[in-house]
């Protein structure tokens, strides 16, 4: 009765249900792995979110930038003259923009990058607060390239840079940069009105465990139909 299933069209049917059952599977498996990784990212997030804050000198003592990234800060110095860069291609709360860099002399003569803020397109660069000022910022590590995103060149002094790259950024800089950036918090004196504080990342879960479900069902679904298929045949050959 169940020879049918030998037939061409048929194990072209099984291959293909086969196929698509393993590809949603994997998908699903993939899915559940970035909820895994997501809900340990922001398991770290609050956790170093909620740390004391530290004086930059001390977080950066036998310390690597991934394990300190996010966490508070206190730094005080004098921003450089003529450095300032735009980070471009960024969005904050709907609306297109880019943010203010800006390179900041350390008492011990290193220096740090400054992101100062975020501002509308067609903003102007404001001009950093002079003298001595006292920053509180959260600690962020150098930017990599992604897969597909835009290169900055590799020479040539930049104004304006897709993602702060610490040592691409250090062929410019007259000074040593310190292996990290700071997103600015707080300013003494006063940061411009018109610069907006970076918001803080989303420490949601995201879909990736909805997705999980969806291709599981899916693939079941796949399995359900072949099911439907072969019991519509039988009942086929049962009426002939």
């Amino acid at each position: 009765m169940y020879t049918f299933l030998l037939r061409p069209k048929w194990i072209a049917t099984h291959l293909l249900v086969i196929a698509l059952v393993v590809v949603m599977v994997n998908l699903g498996i993939w899915q559940l792995n970035r909820h895994h990784e997501r809900t340990a990212f922001n398991a770290t997030l609050i956790q170093r979110f909620d740390a004391p804050i530290q004086p930059l000198e001390n977080l950066l003592q036998d310390a690597k930038p991934e394990d300190i990234e996010w966490m508070p800060t206190a730094l005080s110095g004098t921003y450089l003259e003529g450095e300032d860069i735009s980070l471009v291609n960024v969005s904050q709360l709907g609306m297109a923009g880019y943010d203010a860099i800006t390179p900041l002399r350390l008492s011990d003569g290193k220096i740090v990058l400054i992101n100062r803020g975020f501002l509308p397109l067609a903003s102007a660069f404001p001009p950093a607060p002079d003298g001595e000022v006292s920053l509180l910022g959260r600690i962020r590590a150098s930017s990599e390239r992604r897969t597909g995103a835009v290169s900055d060149p590799s020479s040539g002094e930049l104004t304006e840079v897709q993602r702060i790259d610490i040592d691409r950024l250090q062929q410019q800089i007259d000074g040593e940069l310190v292996p990290v950036y700071v997103q600015l918090l707080e300013s003494t004196p006063a940061e411009a009105p018109a610069l907006s504080t970076i918001v803080d990342p989303d420490f949601s879960n995201g879909p990736h465990l909805s997705y999980t479900i969806q291709w599981f069902f899916f693939s079941l679904c796949a399995i359900g139909g072949w099911i439907a298929l072969v019991r519509r045949e039988v009942a086929k050959q049962k009426n002939a």
